[in-house]
């Protein structure tokens, strides 16, 4: 990590009691006990009499530099992943945290990200553990990046890092240089190394308590500052490569794009030496067998897959003997048909063509079982309780990432329209053949189709407004902003970038600036809560102006 001149040094600052015990309420009321036999629950009850005398504990802490050793001890519960459960390695060790040590952490780790947030000190494309960041940001900048490059008519290549024990494997040493580096210095890192050094934990296996282990390294998996902690670990990761990399906390995706599909191989190959170098050099290992890459391309552009050969240092020593590099293997999902070759990043499958059929044929069998358990239950919950499971099993899954989905063809938007369709029927016990437009309207329920609208309108909302990540910037401007030199009537609206493609029409790059701009005067109304608001109450008023019209009261596809 290179060193930043003139960066900030981080203080940590004391707390007052009545600071304390307003910080204990945002956390869950939990009756679980740590070691000590003391839940969050039972500390909530107490705050008030011991906020005094605890927060001059923490003040001591952060004053001496010292994290209290009687809070060092966790108890683990490995939780079982995928595999077979006779293998450690399939088991996600979770550790139960002292109560106290909690509260402890919490008030650190709020200074810390601010002082990483103030400075800009995280990687822009991380979007893992932080406030106002998420799955569909990471997932849209990654689709936004190979729908650019499919519109310039470029083969795009993804390839998808799996880390073997990511959290675990963290050094302390690496840890605490690279803290230094970004202005945690003094008693802030002299409370760091405290807070790392000597920790115990007993796993506890059904009731089972083991003997006291010491932990040399690892940030702890359930802890308050493990994740910030391990942002911190992994965040000079893109600097040691020029591909692309959005990253969500361990789960890392690169991509490159080349109008040369050899060259775009061969350069990929020298990137990933880089990246095992970085991995070898942090103490930390890729999962060869799960780590997975995809060659993105429009339909007709075919690929022999023959000639192609990604190879990924295995981080294993002697790697200057080719026959120990190990070759990634193309995903493919063990489907035969070539059209079924997708890869699933955070909960959606990307296939080569960027199209979704895969992810919908996945989501349409996931909603259609989750239908079959509505059905059983219709005629004996009552209309509350089934809207209820409806929002549970069916739009949950229709709200998440729309936007990155909003690109699918219509067929694919069809098949999902037609199960949400009869899930509304099924909440409202309909006939199987009623119009659903009135129904959708009685529940205040959008179709899947505004759900889409819905989820556009409220991203370009933060990019109007300017809370959106920093990671977005500049990706849509304004038609003022690119012709300056004259007036303009639609100079508020953002540029639409020039489509070659039908595919990149539907990408969010092209829909969502398009969809801003046919909004009404709302789109001027900065306030994030009632924005939402009135763009549900204007997408429920075209249902009704749908059903008012006449006609089989079905509304219209986008």
């Amino acid at each position: 990590m290179p060193d930043l001149p003139d960066l900030a040094e981080l203080s940590l600052t004391n707390i007052e009691p009545n600071t304390l015990c307003e910080l204990l309420k945002t956390f869950e009321s939990k009756a679980s006990c740590d070691l000590e036999g003391i839940s969050i629950k039972l500390l909530k009850h107490i705050i008030f009499a011991i906020s005094i005398p605890l927060a001059h504990i923490f003040n001591l802490s952060i004053n001496f530099g010292t994290f209290p050793s009687k809070l060092k001890t966790s108890r683990t519960v490995p939780i079982f992943k995928a595999g077979s459960p006779l293998l450690c390695d399939n088991y996600r060790p979770i550790s139960l945290l002292s109560t106290l040590s909690k509260l402890l952490e919490k008030i650190v780790c709020k200074q810390l990200v601010s002082h990483l947030d103030s400075n800009n000190l995280l990687y822009a494309h991380q979007y893992g553990f932080q406030h106002g960041k998420s799955t569909e940001q990471n997932l849209l900048q990654l689709t936004n990046y190979l729908n650019n490059a499919l519109n310039d008519k470029k083969y795009a290549i993804g390839i998808f890092l799996d880390l073997k024990k990511a959290f675990d494997v963290c050094s302390h040493s690496i840890l605490l240089r690279k803290l230094k580096k970004l202005g945690i210095t003094g008693l802030a890192l002299q409370w760091f190394s405290s807070y790392l050094k000597d920790r115990l934990q007993k796993v506890d296996i059904n009731g089972n308590l083991s003997s006291a282990q010491s932990l040399d390294i690892s940030v702890l998996q359930g802890s308050i500052l493990g994740p910030i902690l391990f942002l911190c670990y992994i965040n000079d990761l893109y600097l040691c490569t020029s591909l692309f990399t959005t990253m969500f906390a361990d789960d890392t995706a690169c991509a490159d794009s080349d109008l040369c599909l050899n060259t775009l191989i061969t350069r990929a190959n020298t990137e990933l030496k880089k990246i095992a170098t970085w991995f070898r050099s942090n103490k930390m290992m890729v999962n060869i067998s799960k780590t997975k890459y995809i060659i993105f391309h429009n339909k007709g552009k075919e690929i022999d897959m023959t000639e192609l050969q990604i190879i990924f240092d295995d981080n294993e020593p002697n790697m200057s003997d080719p026959a120990l590099m190990t070759s990634l293997e193309r995903y493919h999902d063990n489907h035969a048909s070539p059209e079924c070759r997708a890869y699933k990043l955070l909960g959606i499958h990307l296939d080569e063509h960027l199209n979704f059929n895969f992810h919908t044929n996945f989501l349409s069998n996931k909603l259609t079982r989750s239908l079959f358990c509505m059905r059983r239950a219709k005629h004996i919950l009552s209309l509350a309780a089934l809207r209820s499971l409806y929002f549970a099993f069916i739009h949950s899954h229709l709200n998440y990432c729309a936007i990155i989905l909003s690109s699918s063809s219509q067929q694919n938007f069809n098949r999902i329209k037609l199960i949400q369709k009869k899930a509304i029927r099924v909440v409202t016990n309909s006939d199987y053949t009623a119009h659903t437009a009135p129904l959708f309207a009685q529940l205040q329920i959008l179709p899947y189709e505004h759900i889409i609208s819905q989820a556009k309108l409220l991203f370009m909302h933060s990019i109007e407004f300017n809370y959106a990540p920093l990671s977005f910037n500049n990706m849509w401007i304004k038609n003022s902003v690119n012709q300056r030199d004259r007036p303009l009537r639609n100079a508020d609206d953002f540029m639409l970038p020039h489509p070659r493609t039908e595919l990149f029409r539907k990408s969010p790059l092209y829909s969502l600036p398009l969809e801003w701009n046919k909004m009404d005067e709302n789109k001027f109304n900065s306030n994030r809560t009632t924005f939402k608001t009135a763009v549900k109450y204007k997408l429920l008023n075209e249902i009704l102006d749908g059903i008012a019209a006449g006609g089989n009261g079905e509304l219209p596809l986008i």
